[in-house]
């Protein structure tokens, strides 16, 4: 006969249930930050493939290299009042979240398709021009903002940026080329760093650091050239 044992079972201390969970929290949390990381990459992964279609019925911008630029960059930056109206007649007739163009930066191997505002909705499909600011010309300030964590974090690299490096920036007729100026870190409450300017420029905007909307990354630059693409839309009628 096989002898029983009446003793009950041993027990955890309570400490060690604490403990195991606590870590199947912190386990937990960590699966549910991938999980919305890699749902929020994936929507706006979705959106810029969207976005990319619209381009290519736009017939340019879908192709934003040398051989689509016309051989010889427009005249100076001055007396732009009558070829921006092609451009100025594109963007006027946007709504948000359209296409607002196409934003190419080789240092951070970024090239995305820009929207037409930069509020949450907008911010998902990828960088967003800032209403408030102006639109590329003669004279204005440009911003662009996107975000660095989430939603394709297209922004996640812009503090690699320094002096000297090249920015493209490509409408329906024509490529912009900016020259990165400065690098600043600014309170979200600095919106001079948006103001309109005399100087044509376009500056970009993303939280600071990753992961903290304490702090803004501002990178400054300067227009230094423009040039008309090849095969571009016909100019919308007056």
């Amino acid at each position: 006969m096989t002898p029983t044992s009446d003793a009950a079972p041993k027990r955890r201390p309570p400490s060690r249930v604490a403990l195991h969970a606590v870590g199947n929290i912190f386990i937990g949390m960590a699966l549910g930050l991938l999980s919305y990381y890699f749902v929020t990459d994936l929507v706006t992964g979705r959106e810029q493939q969207s976005l990319r279609a619209e381009i290519a019925d736009l017939g340019t911008m879908g192709a934003p290299s040398p051989d689509r630029l016309v051989d010889e960059p427009e005249p100076e930056l001055t007396g732009w009042e009558t070829w921006m109206e092609e451009d100025v007649e594109y963007w006027r007739g946007l709504e948000k979240g359209d296409v607002f163009g196409r934003l190419v930066i080789e240092k951070m191997e970024l090239d995305a398709v820009v929207v037409l505002g930069s509020g949450t909705d907008e911010l998902k499909k990828g960088p967003g021009w800032i209403t408030y600011t102006d639109l590329p010309g003669e004279t204005g300030n440009v911003g662009i903002a996107a975000h660095r964590t989430t939603y394709g974090a297209p922004f996640r690299r812009l503090d690699e940026l320094e002096q000297g490096d090249i920015i493209h920036f490509y409408s329906p007729y024509r490529r912009y080329t900016y020259e990165v100026a400065e690098k600043l870190i600014v309170t979200p409450d600095q919106v001079e760093v948006m103001r309109s300017t005399e100087d044509p420029r376009l500056t970009l905007s993303a939280c600071h650091p990753p992961y903290s909307a304490r702090y803004r990354l501002v990178i400054q630059t300067k227009l230094v050239e423009m040039q008309r693409l090849e095969d571009a839309p016909e100019a919308p009628s007056p």
